[in-house]
């Protein structure tokens, strides 16, 4: 009975099975949180890579260095090692809050285009009754134009979210070294919540002294002007020396001070401008609910013949707009609370599976 297969018949088998490997693997739905994401970034992310290379690199060197004895050498390749240790940190923590802002910017532009779909949905069923109207004779052809006019404006604005949303999803791909076309499914819908910031000023401020780089600079600085004090006052000095040593070390506990105030500046404005924010949202939070409520009422007096074709589509594209600043604001919002977040060293108020 085998020997009765025909091989074209084999062949097209083959070929079918062959691509439709392809189309499987293509099916595959990665899910992620925010942890998955950084995790696969450490991975695979290209300009991450690059600065592993380098560390690696610089430690091979500096081992190098180790095995030969040399002293210059060794002195040389500590400094390239201390270096690239730091540039490595600095490429971690930055690729850490990139993934986390991008995470946050995707969910957002998903949510923009389920705001413009409802929109468009809306139009939709807006134009169904009034045509139904004016075939009734209850209404004017200009109504109708002026419904078509609301539907053909909310279907570009659902068309021009979903490129958008491709766009955000490909430059998330991009972070994690992922295909471009690869779909991702991103886990941590809370995200897209609004949260208060309940932390106090004082609070962040302290803890922003504690990790603030220009801090730590102004720290270092005292402290070396300090041991440079101390060697000065040696017997064996000239005293000039000290002198010197003496008006470093009162720079630079000026410079710390310098350093200080400007810190306390630059949390404060944007502790108050986050608090800012939350206000405005939650203002445009209870006009939106005052809005869709308006649009319930009015939508049963269109029903009833009171209000005409133009104020119901009037009021259906002010909810829309509204909707569609709302989620923008949110997302500013969202990127704002992060960055001061990742300013004073509090991930875990991100909410978030992942740790440094």
């Amino acid at each position: 009975m085998l020997r009765n297969i025909k091989p074209t018949f084999v062949i097209a088998l083959l070929l079918c099975l062959i691509l439709g490997f392809p189309v499987q693997a293509s099916l595959k739905v990665r899910e992620l949180s925010v942890g998955d994401a950084v995790r696969i970034a450490f991975e695979h992310n290209l300009n991450f890579q690059i600065a592993i290379l380098d560390w690696q690199g610089a430690k091979a060197k500096l081992e190098r260095a180790q095995i030969v004895g040399d002293e210059e050498m060794l002195t040389e390749s500590e400094k390239e090692w201390k270096k690239a240790e730091e540039v490595y940190g600095d490429k971690r923590q930055e690729l850490i809050d990139l993934v986390r802002t991008s995470y946050q910017q995707l969910l957002e532009s998903e949510t923009m285009v389920e705001n413009a779909k409802t929109a468009k949905e809306r139009a939709q069923s807006q134009l169904a009754m009034d045509e139904n109207k004016y075939k009734a004779g209850l209404l004017s052809s200009l109504d109708i134009e002026r419904a078509q006019n609301s539907l053909f404006d909310a279907q570009h604005r659902h068309e021009r979210a979903v490129i958008d949303l491709d766009t955000q999803r490909m430059k998330f791909n991009e972070i994690l070294g992922l295909p471009l076309d690869e779909e991702v499914v991103l886990t941590e819908r809370l995200l897209l919540n609004f949260i208060p910031f309940t932390m106090s000023l004082e609070t962040c401020y302290d803890l922003a002294l504690e990790l603030d780089p220009g801090m730590l600079a102004a720290k270092e600085k005292v402290q070396n002007a300090q041991e440079a004090v101390l060697v000065a006052q040696s017997p064996f000095t000239p005293r000039v020396e000290l002198e010197g040593a003496l008006v470093d070390e009162e720079k630079a506990a000026i410079g710390l001070k310098q350093a200080e105030q400007a810190l306390y500046f630059r949390i404060r404005g944007e502790y108050y401008a986050l608090l800012n924010q939350a206000h405005n949202l939650e203002m445009a939070e209870r006009n939106i609910k005052l809005e869709r409520q308006a649009l319930l009422a009015e939508e049963s007096k269109y029903a009833a013949g009171v209000l005409s074709n133009a104020q119901i589509v009037a009021q259906q594209e002010k909810l829309a707009n509204l909707e569609e600043q709302y989620s923008a604001d949110l997302s500013l919002y969202s990127q704002a609370r992060i960055k001061l977040l990742q300013t004073i060293g509090r991930y875990e108020e991100l909410g978030e599976d992942y740790e440094d």
